[in-house]
């Protein structure tokens, strides 16, 4: 966490962006996150690294195209899908998010909604778990109904383990952008100013984002 100052205001920034690391979780069949120091500063007078890892690592979003063959690639997205107010709403039950959990939120056309679960409060696990918390496909229709910008949940997926994709789906084909694997174990529900844009690389399905909350 940092703070910022603007216009004589102090603001608090919150990270809910997962460290990127070897050994963290990924989803099966993805590679693992490889970092390497290529040259180092006694020898080369600087440092220099590389990393392997998959464009679904750690904190990200999916492109349209990661589950809709003409959907459009992380290097043409609308950034104002991630950026923007957001509402954080927390919802802690076991199983999945429900459209009986959300139907009577204050969710309208136009949201960033960002779901903080269970998921939150796992830290420091090494090991990809199967029973996280996920979206199941009639809240996923109730937010396509309701017009929202942007979804954000805090685990590699917002669909269910072992889905068939068809929540990625009804999001992305309804133009509803999705962020995955945040960390909102410091964010309380409330409002706030969201930044978790994706880098420009092109023809990919995802991309990994730095996000942050910034109190408002």
């Amino acid at each position: 966490m940092g703070r910022i100052r603007l216009q004589e205001m102090t603001m608090r920034i919150i990270d809910i962006t997962r460290t990127v690391e070897p050994n963290m979780p990924v989803w099966p069949g993805d590679p693992p996150v490889v970092i390497e120091r290529l040259c180092n500063i006694e020898e080369h007078d600087c440092n220099v690294s590389s990393l392997c890892a998959g464009l679904h690592t750690g904190t990200h979003i999916d492109a349209p195209w990661h589950y809709v063959k003409e959907g459009k690639k992380a290097s043409e997205l609308d950034l104002s899908r991630f950026y923007g107010i957001c509402k954080v709403f927390e919802i802690r039950k076991e199983g999945h998010i429900q459209k009986e959990d959300i139907k009577d939120l204050d969710i309208e056309q136009g949201d960033i909604v960002l779901f903080k679960t269970e998921n939150s409060y796992i830290r420091n696990e090494k090991a990809f778990r199967e029973n996280y918390c996920g979206l199941a496909p009639d809240a996923a229709l109730e937010l396509a109904e309701k017009r929202i910008k942007t979804v954000g949940v805090d685990y590699l997926s917002v669909e269910p383990f072992g889905g068939n994709g068809d929540v990625h789906r009804i999001l992305l084909k309804n133009d509803i952008a999705v962020i995955e694997g945040l960390d909102l174990f410091e964010a309380k529900p409330g409002r706030y100013l969201l930044s978790a844009l994706p880098l420009k690389i092109e023809d990919v399905d995802g991309s990994p984002v730095r996000a942050v909350l910034i109190e408002i």
